[in-house]
């Protein structure tokens, strides 16, 4: 009895981890990161002469490539949490940030040639289940617990930051302070 409550705790944990980093990837990396990016390259002109090379590429070429882009990334997504796991901080911050056009590249090509790779059978069905899988996820109870009190918590400290630091900022307000010191500091200056 002892053990499987001890189980039960250690599955518990483990998935309330999975959820807060899966959430804090979604808020930090892919809204503040990935997706301006992949915006700006939707928005890219050299992206469209591309277009037409990938619209008009073989189906299993394009897989490939497709492919070989998607291991890159993925391999750097490694690399970089390697790289932190055994304490060279830097290094795989370097590496997570060029991972992060090359993934937003992925994203472009992948919308972009969407229906050509989807006439591979195996991946069409393998994106299908990896989407039910994100979709089970983010529905589940504990998913959906945490990031109501993580939208609350974010909620209350936007309120302390207009709250002490007004609508313009905290540089704004230090700004706005200096200004408002700066003449005493100068009479001080003169006083010595």
């Amino acid at each position: 009895m002892k053990k499987k409550k001890i189980e039960n705790i250690a599955i518990k944990l483990f998935e309330s981890i999975l959820v807060i980093g899966y959430i804090l990837f979604e808020e930090l990396i892919w809204n503040v990161f990935a997706k301006p990016i992949f915006q700006y390259f939707k928005s890219l002109a050299i992206l469209s002469s591309l277009k037409n090379i990938f619209l008009g590429m073989n189906r299993y070429f394009l897989l490939t490539v497709f492919i070989t882009i998607l291991t890159i990334t993925e391999a750097m997504g490694f690399f970089s949490g390697y790289c932190f796991m055994n304490g060279y901080l830097f290094t795989g911050i370097a590496v997570y940030a060029l991972k992060i056009p090359i993934a937003a590249f992925t994203f472009w090509l992948f919308d972009l040639t969407k229906d050509t790779l989807m006439s591979f059978h195996w991946l069409k069905t393998a994106y299908s289940y990896i989407l039910g899988m994100i979709e089970k996820f983010v529905n589940s109870p504990l998913h959906v617990y945490i990031k109501i009190k993580i939208m609350a918590l974010r909620s209350k400290t936007k309120q302390l930051v207009l709250q002490y630091f007004g609508e313009e900022g905290f540089i704004a307000n230090i700004k706005a302070h200096y200004s408002f010191f700066k003449p005493f500091v100068a009479k001080f200056k003169l006083l010595k």
